[in-house]
């Protein structure tokens, strides 16, 4: 009896420690899971208040836009600056190892107008004058993404021109430029371009009957400074040059290679020219074209400077070369090797010819250089006609 009354007990308090144990681990569990709850309820990140990030800002970044946290943040989301747009960002947050993902909104925004820089805002040009608008573009660029390229359809990513311009007509003309970059943006500049009234500038050698006068016999070259000056106003003799200058030359298969290792091809086209040859190439322009038009653009015999050796047409015959890629290195670097572009866009009422981004004429570099660096005609720097 006694015996059942003792098993009967210790089943009981067997029965009551399970019991225990089981309300210690429930009491565990719940105070856990209530630690738990709180500490992730607590978990959050405080944003800064304006989550606007300008296109393309490199110093942006998901870091910049916590203000406050409770917690550890395990990984800064990225942010893609370059993309205009919403994006969802994640940050994960951990406490006491229990994680928690907090997901905010941003929102790029591109702001800034394409820059537009000009090389003049007012240009004079005289009668009759070969222009275009290009020529006046220094830069057009996003701030961000750099270049934005020319474009007449108008479209994003691409400037163009309005305005029109006649050289035959004297007068003031409006021009503008208008750029869109890939997002929208646009910007505007003017400026005005003037065609002078007409103007007649004849050849010294020019007579009445329109018939040229032969360089005399007694004619001899003209020097100022050490440098030989060819040009409408001075003749060499008939009798005048043999071939390209070996210094000339010499310095233009430099050139060249410099241009190559830039990724550039600048072929020779024409060097030296004798008396004879002027002769017969200016007689084909004036039958093709007239007079007027062939003294424009072509050298009457004796007057040219291809009889000296010393100049070159290189690259292309283009008048669209001095925009391309290779004529703008060739503007930019031909001085380095002693050469200038011998008849600049804008000066023909100076040097009597139309712009040839092609022809460049040897001076050597430390003249070269020297005309270059004055963004003067020869003629205006050695102040002569």
């Amino acid at each position: 009896m006694r015996k059942r009354s003792k098993n009967r007990k210790l089943k009981i308090m067997i029965c009551l420690l399970i019991f225990l144990i089981i309300i210690a681990i429930l009491g565990i569990y719940f105070y856990y899971d209530f630690r738990n709850k709180k500490i992730y309820e607590e978990m959050n990140i405080q944003f800064i208040e304006n989550k606007v990030i300008e296109y393309g800002d490199k110093d942006a970044t998901s870091k910049k836009l916590v203000k406050n946290v409770k917690g550890a943040i395990l990984k800064y989301p990225e942010i893609d600056v370059m993309k205009v747009g919403k994006q969802k960002l994640l940050y994960q947050l951990e406490d006491n190892k229990i994680t928690k993902e907090i997901q905010t909104e941003i929102e790029i925004k591109d702001t800034k107008r394409p820059e537009i820089i000009l090389k003049k805002s007012k240009i004079t040009l005289p009668y009759g004058a070969d222009f275009n608008m290009a020529s006046n573009i220094k830069q057009v660029k996003d701030v961000v993404d750099g270049n934005i390229p020319y474009n007449e359809n108008k479209e994003k990513n691409s400037y163009w021109f309005e305005g029109n311009i006649d050289a035959e007509k004297a007068g003031t003309y409006p021009c503008k430029v208008i750029a869109v970059d890939k997002n929208g943006n646009k910007a505007e500049k003017s400026f005005e371009v003037i065609i002078e009234e007409k103007q007649i500038d004849e050849y010294p050698s020019k007579q009445s009957n329109n018939k040229q006068q032969e360089p005399s016999e007694t004619n001899q070259p003209y020097y100022v400074n050490g440098i030989l000056v060819v040009n409408k106003h001075h003749a060499l003799p008939r009798d005048y040059g043999y071939g390209n200058d070996e210094t000339a030359y010499s310095a233009l298969l430099q050139l060249q290679q410099a241009a190559a290792d830039n990724g550039f091809s600048i072929p020779l086209l024409s060097g030296y020219r004798s008396y004879d040859y002027q002769s017969d190439l200016y007689n084909q322009y004036v039958a093709r074209d007239g007079v007027e038009a062939a003294d424009r653009y072509s050298a009457r015999p004796g007057y040219s400077e291809h009889q000296t050796g010393l100049a070159f047409d290189i690259g292309s015959i283009d008048n669209n070369y001095g925009y391309t890629p290779a004529g703008q290195w060739l503007a930019q670097n031909a001085h380095t090797y002693g050469f200038i572009i011998r008849y600049p866009e804008g000066k023909e009422s100076i040097t009597g010819y139309m712009y040839e981004p092609w022809h460049v004429r040897y001076l050597g570099k430390d003249v070269a250089q020297q005309v270059y660096a004055s963004g003067l005609t020869l003629e205006e720097f050695l102040q002569i006609n």
